[in-house]
């Protein structure tokens, strides 16, 4: 097993005494180049998680899906979604299952509550998982290619196969390591370069994907989601998709950069004030609307935030 050494990313106090510390690793790639990189990886694989989405809808072009079962643009950015399950989302996974001749009795994810619960109905459901709507592409694909549905997720199923093969070709890696998400399908593990290299790749070759993406943040999304963040404040040049895990990878069209955070814990509210500050720093958003200070519960201002890392 490689060492890896992560940063001290951010840190909040209470007068002057640390109260909790959150590390990391941050990388700013060009080209497929590493620009700037924050704590030691060493080479380690990291399981890609949600990040794999948008690599899985690539195969959406292989198989003419778009056009077979005319699939909106917002149906495509839902199939690259951690979507927050509010009614929007869940008609959008229903449609792309509808159009497949399937419904929801086939999602092979988890029972849950949605994330935003908004729009529950009170009973936890698969299609309310954040990634039902991944599920529902691979049910469509499976679909339209006569292979079994009801092992989809397996990672001997042919669907899986040629996922796995994506994720080789469009990072140049020999080998992925793999086990299975929280969601039951498939999981991929590579190094950063592979990651940047793959991510470069796919929103260049597959703009169907990146267009989609970068047109509907909400829907990616959604409330308080900070893929959905990024690219609304991104002004059309920024794409971003997370993953569990503290996953941020976000992409600069007009740069041609990619930012890659990964934060050692998976708590989402450090993970947004690093990336938020991040692109602040390196000037790809104009306002940065992370907390600087650290509130109780009634809101009265304790302490603050302090990041721990800088590109300079």
């Amino acid at each position: 097993m490689i060492e890896i050494n992560p940063a001290k990313l951010l840190y909040s106090k209470r007068g002057d005494v640390i109260d909790e510390e959150y590390f990391g690793f941050v990388f700013l790639y060009n080209n497929f180049s590493l620009i700037k990189n924050i704590g030691k990886d060493n080479g380690a694989q990291f399981y890609l998680r949600s990040l794999s989405k948008p690599v899985q809808a690539s195969l959406m072009q292989d198989f003419n899906v778009v056009e077979k079962l005319d699939l909106t643009q917002e149906e495509i950015a839902i199939c690259c979604a951690s979507h927050s399950g509010t009614n929007i989302h869940i008609s959008l996974v229903r449609s792309i299952l509808a159009k497949a001749g399937l419904d929801e009795s086939f999602l092979l994810c988890p029972c849950v509550t949605p994330l935003d619960i908004k729009d529950f109905d009170g009973i936890k459901k698969p299609i309310y998982h954040n990634c039902s709507a991944k599920h529902a592409l691979m049910l469509a694909i499976s679909k339209l290619n006569s292979w079994d549905l009801k092992n989809y997720t397996d990672i001997n199923h042919p669907l899986q196969k040629l996922i796995y093969k994506r994720h080789i070709e469009l990072s140049g890696a020999s080998k992925a390591g793999i086990s299975y998400d929280g969601c039951s399908t498939p999981v991929f593990a590579l190094n950063m370069p592979e990651i940047a290299q793959m991510f470069f790749n796919l929103f260049k070759k597959y703009d169907f994907i990146t267009n989609a993406m970068l047109n509907n943040p909400y829907i990616l999304g959604g409330n308080d989601r900070l893929d959905s963040e990024i690219i609304a404040l991104g002004e059309k040049k920024l794409v971003a998709k997370v993953g569990a895990g503290g996953f941020v990878l976000v992409y600069n069209i007009v740069e041609d950069k990619i930012l890659i955070v990964k934060m050692s814990q998976n708590n989402n509210l450090p993970r947004r004030i690093v990336v938020l500050n991040a692109l602040y720093e390196l000037s790809w958003i104009n306002k940065n609307p992370s907390p600087v200070y650290l509130c109780n519960d009634l809101g009265k201002i304790v302490g603050d935030y302090v990041c721990n890392f800088s590109f300079s």
